[in-house]
């Protein structure tokens, strides 16, 4: 009797974790899967545990779904699929100046009065946008006074300002980002992986034009205690551009290289990209440039990834191990940002930040949050 009600008790512990394991973890993680997720053409196509489908409304209106199943038989959730244009990129790891015209009027220095101060971003004068210095100009003229609406600090500010003294604005701005990437069908590119920050004010901007240039690197100056390195590089202005920027936001710089651009003569490795959904903690490798010509990849190790639903920064944590990067720079240095990284064979994402506290270590960008 003691052992019937033994194995009874066997029985039911194991009948209890296969409803657990079968159904109720199936069920859980398909009602706590995103309502919208982001896949290159291939993961699409290959999605065993789903049904892809696609519903189309009109010619113009054409969506795509994957249906979770539990047990593969009963459809649970419908999950719109935001495919990404490409599955297969020119991995970059190369850098590129950056021209940039400025998403707003820079204000170079405080005014007397202190009403405006320097790296305000100027958004509108009596309610008007600017986007330029041009702008500004027009919204100002024959008026001896004006409200202006600016970002400070990241904090939005209305002021009040008399027209009476000669103002320092400015609305473009140069610096030297690596190229992440480029879409091989139309020489479309992603480049940074951050927002760009103005080399004079040290406000970050975004950019709603611009064109991108060729770099001369000429030194590296290492990273220091909790001082960060810097690669050191100018921007050949003079030369003839490489392409234009179409636009600088949070997640770094886009736009399309020339069919003559000499960048391309750079990049000549093809890689398959891999969304944020197949990226793990493990060895990975940093691709990027110390001389401004020789692209390398070097050992590092993904240390972190974070589930998250939307786009967002800081997406992985990951820490340089290869001891040639360590001894040449210290750490991440300033320069280095936009440094493809690799995992798997598959270009995952983009170097972004360095931590200060630790220099081997940064904040890395899933490539499809990039590539939107």
């Amino acid at each position: 009797m003691k052992n019937f009600r033994f194995w009874r008790g066997i029985m039911g512990a194991l009948l209890a974790f296969s409803i657990y394991t079968l159904l109720v973890v199936p069920l859980v993680h398909g009602i706590t899967t995103p309502n919208t997720i982001t896949l290159t053409p291939s993961e699409y196509a290959a999605r065993a545990d789903v049904s892809p489908s696609t519903v189309t409304g009109n010619d113009t209106d054409t969506e795509k779904y994957i249906t979770v199943k539990l047990l593969g038989l009963i459809p649970i959730k419908k999950i719109l699929v935001d495919i990404l244009p490409f599955d297969t990129i020119l991995v970059g790891g190369m850098p590129i100046g950056i021209c940039g015209e400025i998403d707003g009027v820079l204000v170079t220095h405080d005014t007397a009065d202190g009403t405006l101060q320097k790296g305000d971003l100027i958004q509108t004068v009596d309610g008007l946008t600017v986007k330029s210095c041009a702008d500004f100009t027009n919204a100002i003229a024959n008026k001896s006074a004006v409200e202006i609406t600016l970002i400070r600090n990241g904090t939005t500010l209305k002021r009040h300002f008399i027209l009476d003294e000669e103002l320092g604005l400015r609305d473009t701005t140069n610096g030297v980002g690596m190229l992440t990437f480029i879409n091989p069908e139309n020489n479309q590119f992603s480049a940074l992986g951050h927002q760009m920050t103005d080399f004079e004010t040290g406000t970050a901007v975004n950019l709603r034009g611009g064109a991108v240039h060729t770099v001369s690197t000429y030194g590296i100056i290492k990273t220091q205690g909790k001082q960060t390195g810097v690669l050191q590089s100018s921007v050949q202005a003079n030369a003839t551009p490489q392409g234009s920027i179409t636009q600088g936001n949070y997640f770094g710089i886009t736009g399309c290289l020339t069919p003559d651009s000499t960048i391309l003569d750079t990049a000549t490795t093809t890689m398959p990209v891999a969304t944020r959904y197949y990226v793990h903690p493990g060895k990975a490798t940093l691709r990027t440039s110390l001389d401004g010509t020789t692209v390398e990849e070097f050992d590092c190790e993904i240390l972190k990834t974070r589930y998250q639903e939307r786009r967002r920064n800081k997406s992985m944590v990951i820490r340089i191990t290869d001891p040639r990067l360590l001894d040449a720079t210290g750490g991440i240095i300033h320069g280095m940002s936009g440094s493809p990284i690799i995992q798997d064979g598959h270009l995952v994402g983009a170097l972004t930040h360095a931590l200060t506290h630790d220099p081997a270590k940064g904040y890395a960008l899933y490539i499809d949050f990039i590539a939107h």
